[in-house]
Formats: C-alpha cells, structure tokens, sequence
C-alpha cells in the first residue's frame, strides 16, 4: 500500500481532496495540508509498529567476535526477539546499549524495527497487517488534533483504535470438523 494511497483516501475522509488531490497531481503549489498529512501517517506508522503491530526483520551476520553492532543491522533495532545458528538452532545472546552479544561466526538475527520516514511517494512497511481503512482513521486522527478539530479528532480516533483491535485480534479462519456417523 502507498502512502499516496493513505494520504488521499485520509484527504477524503476529512473533506480536504479537493486541494490534497491537486498538490500531488502538481496542480498546486500549496502543499501546507499534504505536508500535514504526510506527517500524520508518519506519526500513525511509527505508533503501530511501536505499540500494536510490530515490524519484523530478519538479518545474516557473521562475526569474528559474536559482537555484532545494531547498526549493521538493516533497520533500527526496536527488540532483538531471537538468535540462532546458521542451522537453525537457538542460540544465547546479551543485549549491550550498541550491540548483541552471541556466538562467533554466521548468525541470524530476528527483531522487531521502526519504520523510516516516508514521502509522498513511499510504500508502507506494513504489507499484510494494517490495511488502508486502519491508517485512513489514524491519519485522519491525527490531522483532526494537529487541526484542533477536538470532536472530529475523538470520533476518528475511537474508529483508529477499533480497527487496530480488529487486526490485533484477527485470528485464521479454524475449520469446522466434520461429523462422522457410525
């Protein structure tokens, strides 16, 4: 999903389209509100994968030491949720302020990260997890409170957190087992 995407179905929702839509196109030179925007999913996509639906990255290191350094790391370290060898099996780690601690040689490293920040033009982090509705409220929370519109900003937030329950909560579809007659 793009943050374009996000931004104008936010744009929508809020009443703004009209100018959002003619900014991104390059119709308008005034971009003061898709600025806001853009910031606002930002903020939304950092609070998800900070307290409700984390990003998760897997990373091959290898080092001399076991030391390895969070930023070798492909993204910003949030957690480090799992350490095993280059077979697969678990292996022990220690957390320091600037790296983890573990074995010498070929590791492979599962952690949770926050996302960087996008423009106009980016792609979401989240593929599977958020869908555009989720962040359409929480942007729309968001523009509604940095706006001072206090109500709108209650009422979108309310739905935001609603589908982040949703999502949260979503579990696969468990099949019916069948009935055998004797």
């Amino acid at each position: 999903m793009t943050v374009k995407e996000i931004i104008l179905s936010a744009a929508t929702v809020l009443g703004i389209e009209e100018e959002v839509q003619a900014y991104v196109n390059g119709e308008s030179t005034d971009g003061q509100k898709t600025e806001l925007l853009l910031h606002c999913f930002n903020i939304v996509e950092n609070e998800l994968a900070l307290d409700y639906l984390p990003l998760y990255a897997e990373d091959e290191m290898i080092s001399e030491t076991g030391a390895i350094e969070f930023s070798r790391l492909a993204k910003p370290v949030v957690r480090i949720l799992r350490v095993t060898d280059e077979w697969g099996n678990s292996v022990k780690f220690k957390l320091f302020p600037d790296y983890v601690k573990t074995q010498a040689g070929k590791v492979k490293i599962t952690y949770t990260y926050t996302p960087d920040k996008k423009n106009v033009d980016g792609v979401s982090d989240y593929v599977l997890q958020a869908s555009v509705r989720l962040f359409t409220y929480g942007v729309a929370a968001e523009y509604a409170t940095a706006s001072c519109l206090f109500e709108d900003a209650a009422v979108w937030d309310k739905k935001y957190k609603e589908a982040i329950a949703a999502a949260y909560h979503a579990k696969p579809c468990e099949r019916m087992r069948s009935r055998r007659w004797a």
